[in-house]
């Protein structure tokens, strides 16, 4: 038995469920839940988002098969904002690990994450962090201090974005498609100092600038999703 989270799940047949699910030591991988959807089942209820499962499978091939699944503590009470916040997790972990890849820390960060979620009424650093923290685990983090050609980033100069790559030196001005900061700026995000909500707002911009090229063109549902929300509530 491992730790693990389904991040979705799906119908599969009559009474089964196909399960997404991402675990402390099998990394993100998916299993048929069978009779999961039987109104006796015990799985019914537990194989969902946000609750904390310890799970067994077997199985030779990619699609497993779920033997045992418990919840070890009640469903995490993600509500509102919090919750859509809690979809664009899971979808980000979907979309950028590779199946049955295990890297190291991004579960508890993922759990940790997902636990902050319930305790907090603004979530926008609890997501700028996390985007960090996946960008690094998947050895796409960039560089806070120096600039692309390996100088110390410097408070008073100018410098654009560049994503897979850091921060360029530049006289060019910010733009739609270009994200262009200060040195200073920069230097209090690589230290998170995101209580500004200027520097907030200048965090999410970025972070969207940089994950793009690893998400590629197909837009989030957690995004969209969440526009919804916003707009009807």
């Amino acid at each position: 038995m491992e730790p693990a989270f389904v991040l979705h799940r799906w119908p599969y047949q009559d009474s089964s469920l196909l399960v997404e699910l991402f675990s402390a030591e099998h990394g993100r991988f998916r299993a048929i839940a069978k009779g999961a959807k039987r109104p006796k089942s015990a799985w019914r209820s537990i194989l969902q988002p946000f609750t904390p499962l310890q799970i067994s499978t077997r199985g030779r091939h990619e699609l497993q098969t779920l033997v045992a699944a418990e919840a070890i503590d009640t469903s995490l009470n993600l509500k509102g904002t919090a919750l859509y916040s809690g979809f664009y997790v899971n979808e980000l972990v979907q979309r950028l690990t590779t199946p049955y890849h295990v890297v190291d820390g991004l579960f508890q960060d993922y759990q940790e994450t997902l636990e902050l979620l319930t305790q907090v009424s603004h979530v926008e650093p609890i997501l700028r962090r996390f985007e960090w923290q996946l960008l690094c685990h998947l050895g796409h983090g960039f560089d806070w201090h120096m600039d692309t050609h390996e100088q110390p980033i410097i408070a008073t100069q100018t410098y654009q974005f560049i994503p897979e790559s850091g921060f360029s030196l530049t006289n060019a001005s910010n733009q739609a498609d270009i994200i262009v900061l200060n040195g200073a700026d920069i230097l209090r995000l690589g230290d998170f100092e995101v209580a500004d909500q200027r520097l907030l707002n200048l965090f999410k911009r970025l972070m969207r600038v940089a994950l793009q090229p690893y998400l590629g063109n197909q837009p989030l549902r957690s995004r969209q999703l969440f526009v919804q929300f916003k707009d009807m509530s």
